[in-house]
């Protein structure tokens, strides 16, 4: 197993899409091993997974990235 120092450095070199996914992640384990479900989802977590919803937002994040790159050089 790695310590946080061993993996930190390769955190950081994540893209920031992969930084959200990985903290959705994250969040997500921490909620399920504490039993928490939060009151904002509660009704949507059967119909959509956070993973959707952050890996859409991952991708529109990227998009808009790509799109500055090509607008401001």
């Amino acid at each position: 197993m790695l310590t946080t120092t061993q993996f930190a450095p390769i955190l950081r070199q994540l893209s920031h899409s992969d930084k959200l996914l990985l903290l959705n992640f994250l969040v997500a384990e921490l909620l399920r091993e504490s039993g928490i479900v939060p009151m904002s989802i509660q009704d949507d977590v059967h119909r959509q997974g956070l993973h959707d919803s952050f890996e859409a937002a991952a991708i529109l994040a990227q998009a808009l990235k790509e799109t500055q790159e090509l607008t401001h050089g």
